[in-house]
């Protein structure tokens, strides 16, 4: 449901059906429901969103996709589908199909990679109103805190030597962790950008990019990732469960 009368807000879950760490990672059940279920009930929840669009270059994705409330106005190019396909390529085919199909150009894209069942819809909202409340930023990236520190990372050369992947202050390597600045990572759970960031700068981020912390990363890319959000989801499952008793009994 969209909120925000003057502001066009699309929802893109990329979901492309080649997967080498877990096959058909984007639609295997967790659950209960197809991994991608969880993105699209995601977008749906959301106050802001306007539309959710599933890109895929499966019909059978498609057909799941559509089964659970998204839309899928094109299959996407195997061009754009391939291992080394970048966001950018999808986004710019998924844009650019809108606008000449349908003369639909949105404000505000919201990126939802699939591979996240667990995500909060509050982050979503809170997200995109950041951009909302500030013309000046080209888009938000949620970050949560790194476990290594890049002062004390190293480049390998060829020759066997290495080089600091950072070195200010000077020789930072060599400092007490305690002194270094804070690092943070960006999980990828939701991207949220101005669509003419893609559109006219060729980027998923732009220049201006404002960070939004989170406190967990449930991404799948592997069967041990896969198994770690099952126990986290099948956790919430039965404290809901918990929940609708007491009520019961009230």
């Amino acid at each position: 449901m969209n909120t925000s009368d003057d502001k066009k807000i699309l929802a893109i879950i990329p979901a492309r059906s080649g997967s080498k760490s877990v096959v058909d990672k984007n639609i295997r059940p967790i659950n209960g429901i197809p991994m991608i279920a969880h993105s699209i009930r995601h977008a749906l929840g959301s106050e802001l969103i306007g539309r959710t669009i599933v890109s895929t270059d499966s019909e059978r994705y498609a057909e799941i996709a559509r089964e659970y409330g998204a839309e899928t106005p094109f299959i996407r190019p195997a061009e754009y589908a391939t291992d080394t396909a970048l966001d950018i390529d999808v986004f710019e085919h998924a844009l650019r199909f809108l606008r000449e199909n349908e003369g639909y150009v949105p404000d505000i894209v919201v990126q939802l990679r699939p591979t996240y069942p667990i995500r909060r819809v509050s982050d979503i909202d809170a997200m995109i109103r950041m951009l909302l409340e500030n013309e000046e930023l080209d888009s938000v990236r949620c970050i949560a805190p790194a476990t290594e520190i890049p002062h004390k990372m190293w480049f390998l050369n060829d020759d066997g030597s290495i080089r600091p992947v950072l070195n200010e202050p000077e020789e930072c390597y060599n400092m007490p962790r305690q002194q270094l600045p804070k690092a943070y990572y960006q999980n990828a759970c939701i991207d949220v950008m101005r669509a003419r960031v893609i559109t006219e700068l060729h980027s998923m981020s732009g220049k201006n990019i404002a960070g939004y912390l989170m406190d967990e990363n449930f991404d799948i890319d592997t069967e041990e990732d896969f198994l770690r959000a099952m126990k986290r989801l099948e956790g919430e499952r039965e404290k809901s469960a918990l929940r609708d008793e007491r009520e019961k009994t009230r």
